[in-house]
């Protein structure tokens, strides 16, 4: 009685401290189902903003033109995300990660072989 199990908890990581408190015990006494929970917590963040926004940089030409070779050669959606700069021997490098798209397994494995291919 009044508790919360892992997936009102989940719907709750994207509120604030504060916020989190308010809705978890409101959904504890009205008893919500992890949908109606989920349904709260967005209309809290939408109506009082309590989840801010970080303002998205603008990717630079090269990159864009990197993912843009890639996703031809690779005939899949491409996306380069630069996730921080390391201080090395002298010289500051960013370091990142890749991601490529896949709609099914097919196209993973189709993907795959232009990989070995290249």
């Amino acid at each position: 009685a009044g508790d919360i199990d892992m997936g009102h908890a989940r719907a709750l990581l994207s509120l604030d401290r504060a916020a989190q408190i308010t809705a978890g015990n409101q959904i504890a006494a009205k008893k919500l189902s992890v949908r109606e929970a989920e349904a709260l917590v967005k209309r809290i963040g939408a109506d009082f903003s309590l989840v801010p926004q970080k303002p998205k940089k603008e990717k630079s030409r090269d990159l864009k033109r990197v993912e843009e070779e890639l996703s031809d050669l690779l005939m899949a959606d491409v996306e380069v995300r630069v996730k921080k700069r390391v201080k090395r021997a002298g010289r500051v490098e960013d370091m990142g990660e890749l991601a490529i798209q896949f709609g099914s397994l097919d196209a993973l494995n189709g993907l795959i072989d232009r990989l070995r291919r290249h």
